[in-house]
């Protein structure tokens, strides 16, 4: 559920050497949705080089732009906007990086490390993937289901007018609500699964590049060493004694 400004800059910081809790502009945007603030990168990017520590935002920085900014208490304006970001309900490190290129101004498109870091903020159990189903879920709970539902439902209505079907008005039907959900739900898993293993193929290409690239390094170091004992010249001879 959401949670209060403080709460979400205590769970989201790192400390400095000297003992200051701050976080990037990255995290910042991560800690202000969990406690229902939508900033704009640029903005709090401003903000950080204004501040204390250029580039990072103090505890007292990032609870003043939550207080000078507008509360999404709203679900279902948080679920427009995450949706907006990922129409498939899924963010991957690659999707996200999409999004973040296309929504807002070119001085809020986020960097490749700074999606890293904003989706290894929201990936907390290291899946892969992050469903919008459960972030709306873990910030606003029943009710977070239920905008989603209903941004999914809109979704279909201004599908079947532009394919010129005749719109009839639903009826009350659970069982068929369901049903679309759990299809819904389905098809997202079925993509993040095919997403997730695509991901780790890239991750055990790395690392198998990784372990070759050691090997090899500990080769070279290997031959060197050899060449190096080849090129020491020998310790003298000993005379020998003349056995008086």
């Amino acid at each position: 559920m959401l949670c209060p400004p403080d709460v979400a800059f205590e769970k989201r910081h790192f400390k400095r050497r000297d003992g200051n809790k701050v976080v990037p502009p990255s995290i910042a945007l991560v800690a202000g949705l969990e406690s229902g603030f939508l900033f704009k990168l640029s903005a709090v990017e401003d903000v950080a080089r204004r501040g204390q520590f250029p580039g990072l935002l103090t505890e007292d920085e990032f609870l003043l732009m939550c207080e000078e900014s507008e509360h999404i208490r709203d679900a279902y304006a948080m679920a427009k906007h995450l949706v907006a970001l990922a129409p498939d309900g899924i963010f991957t490190r690659a999707t996200l990086q999409e999004a973040a290129g296309k929504v807002g101004s070119t001085q809020d498109t986020l960097s490749v490390e700074e999606v890293d870091a904003l989706f290894n903020a929201l990936d907390s159990d290291n899946r892969g993937y992050v469903s919008v189903d459960e972030f709306m879920d873990a910030l606003y709970g029943e009710e977070g289901r239920e905008a989603m539902r209903e941004i999914r439902r809109e979704y279909m209505r201004r599908k079947i007018e532009v394919e010129g079907e005749p719109i009839v008005e639903d009826e009350a039907n659970p069982e068929a609500d369901a049903e679309a959900e759990a299809e819904a739900e389905a098809r997202a898993r079925a993509e993040a699964e095919a997403r997730a293993e695509a991901e780790a193929r890239a991750r055990a290409e790395a690392e198998a590049r990784a372990r070759a690239e050691a090997e090899a390094r500990a080769r070279a170091e290997a031959e060197a060493r050899a060449r190096a004992e080849a090129q020491r010249p020998p310790p003298p001879k000993q005379k020998a004694g003349c056995g008086c």
